[in-house]
């Protein structure tokens, strides 16, 4: 009896629709309950922000900056991505496609100018330059 439980428990474990589905709720729980974080460090001095975003899994074509108003910069990021692995042995076909959108609000103390700001991307890090509008006085 005990080795037909065993067998029974092995064979509903075995049986891959159960597996894709376990596989498929265990991704949905993953995806809706770890959202993607953009971490920021943000530098200031007297001529510029310099804003470094660290988003390493990213392609330059799904970053997008605006502007929402002169102290805030919104950072959208879009992760879309396509795995296929083929077992030729077995005749298998397995497809998994990930979409996820993260988007971050980027708030200034003081307006920046949004003219002449450079943005560059490379090796995960995006840095952006935003020269400021405010002017120091010097004191005499």
């Amino acid at each position: 009896m005990k080795k037909d439980l065993s067998h029974m428990l092995d064979s509903f474990f075995d049986d891959r629709s159960l597996k894709k589905l376990l596989y498929t709720l265990d991704e949905y729980v993953h995806r809706t309950f770890s959202p993607v974080y953009i971490p920021i460090d943000v530098r200031e001095t007297k001529e510029e922000y310099v804003i470094i975003a660290h988003i390493p899994n990213a392609k330059r074509e799904n970053i997008h900056l605006q502007f929402v108003d002169d102290t805030r910069l919104l950072l959208s990021v879009v992760y879309d991505e396509q795995i296929e692995t083929i077992d030729d042995e077995n005749k298998f076909v397995h497809r998994q496609r990930t979409y996820e959108r993260a988007m971050k609000s980027i708030f200034l103390p003081y307006p920046v100018s949004q003219t002449n700001i450079q943005a560059s991307f490379q090796d995960g890090k995006l840095i952006i330059r935003l020269p400021q509008k405010k002017t120091f006085i010097p004191i005499e």
